[in-house]
């Protein structure tokens, strides 16, 4: 039966924000229950623009498997993980240092893998979009060689289901089932983020817990698999390495230890509070990206979102999975009916720091850019931020 639970807002108000639960598998099914799926579907994409997802098939044994290799990368000597680290790749693939991604002009405090689709590099032409560039090879750690297999097959499982979502998303906007088919036939972009988050090392301010700073995701469709809270293994101090300077992040415990809800992700309610969305086995979180906001003419949202650090001695992973068109894609506004474009408020002003561009590499090559300054200097020192307004 389609659930409709929710998470309380951290802001003051009598009527606090929500984060809806949604379970798909009506709509996978084809039961009765599908109409009722798709009106809630519309209700949170409109509304807060995240909700948790159940009923989705994903084995449970997938996400697990894919945290497990995750936690096992992440607990390898920072020598180890430098011999993947993303300034070796002009794709933008490989391994992140902790506080090397850049959000809104300061560090996030995590270290990552970026993965995407297993491709060859483009050979291009001077004419050529430099977007193209985008598309590569990933970067794989020897000394966790299961990695590889379990995140291809995660992705691929998360790929299927992300095309069965956009035909409920289609349906759910007063359209034919596959009408967004097309959209996403031809060399569909997924990326993919494994990562851990730990408390600010002692260089940065007393209090820093910006685990990722207050954005929205540029792209399409966001899939986040969530772990708790766990204690540091003995000999890591946080610091993004094996047995580095401890900070602030004080004595580590057991490996494996918990320590239940704990803030991590927040999506923010519109009312200057946020809504805690903590970790439940057997969900996803889901949101919309700025391209499917660009494409419903801001019907369904692209919500403003971060995520909290961790308590000190303690990691958080998280898995973040990303589906998209075709990199040379334009997304065209779809044809909304009547009683859904009456709904749509005034649209708000650009934002000077993020324009939102109609087409996808475009939109994608500027986040990158913007997020890993050293990649960028190495691998883009010719190709220069897109500037203007975007396309709203």
């Amino acid at each position: 039966m389609t659930t409709a639970h929710t998470e309380t807002s951290t802001s003051d108000h009598s009527e606090p924000a929500v984060l809806p639960t949604l379970d798909i598998g009506p709509f996978l099914a084809g039961t009765a229950e599908r109409t009722r799926f798709l009106a809630q579907l519309r209700a949170a994409c409109h509304g807060p623009g995240f909700f948790y997802l159940t009923g989705h098939g994903i084995p449970a044994a997938r996400t697990a498997a894919v945290l497990d290799v995750s936690r096992r990368f992440f607990h390898l000597s920072e020598a180890a993980k430098l011999e993947i680290e993303n300034v070796h790749s002009p794709h933008f693939r490989g391994y992140t240092r902790l506080g090397q991604e850049i959000t809104r002009g300061n560090p996030d405090i995590r270290e990552q893998i970026d993965v995407a689709d297993e491709r060859p590099a483009r050979v291009l032409g001077p004419d050529d979009p430099a977007y193209l560039r985008l598309e590569g090879p990933n970067q794989w750690p020897a000394q966790v060689p299961e990695l590889r297999t379990s995140v291809l097959a995660y992705m691929a499982e998360l790929g299927g289901l992300s095309r069965r979502l956009v035909r409920a998303f289609a349906e759910s906007l007063g359209l034919a089932a596959d009408h967004l088919d097309r959209t996403f036939a031809d060399e569909p972009r997924s990326h993919l983020k494994l990562i851990r988050y730990l408390t600010a090392p002692a260089a940065h301010p007393a209090g820093y817990d910006q685990g990722v700073g207050s954005h929205k995701d540029g792209g399409f469709l966001s899939f986040i698999l969530q772990d708790d809270v766990r204690a540091l293994p003995e000999g890591h101090g946080g610091d993004g390495g094996a047995g580095g300077d401890e900070g602030r992040n004080g004595a580590p415990g057991r490996l494996g230890d918990t320590t239940g809800p704990a803030p991590g992700l927040q999506v923010a309610d519109g009312a200057d509070g946020w809504i805690d969305a903590v970790p439940r086995p057997g969900t996803f979180v889901v949101n919309i990206g700025e391209m499917f906001e660009l494409a419903t003419r801001g019907y369904y949202r692209a919500t403003v979102h971060r995520v909290v650090s961790p308590p000190p001695g303690h990691e958080r992973l998280s898995v973040a999975f990303f589906f998209g068109p075709r990199l040379s894609a334009t997304l065209a506004p779809v044809p909304l009916p009547e009683e859904l474009l009456r709904e749509i408020g005034d649209t708000p002003p650009p934002d000077p720091q993020n324009p939102i561009f109609a087409q996808h590499g475009v939109n994608t090559l500027k986040s990158w850019l913007r997020s890993h300054p050293k990649v960028a200097r190495r691998h883009y020192p010719d190709v220069e931020q897109p500037t203007g307004h975007g396309t709203y």
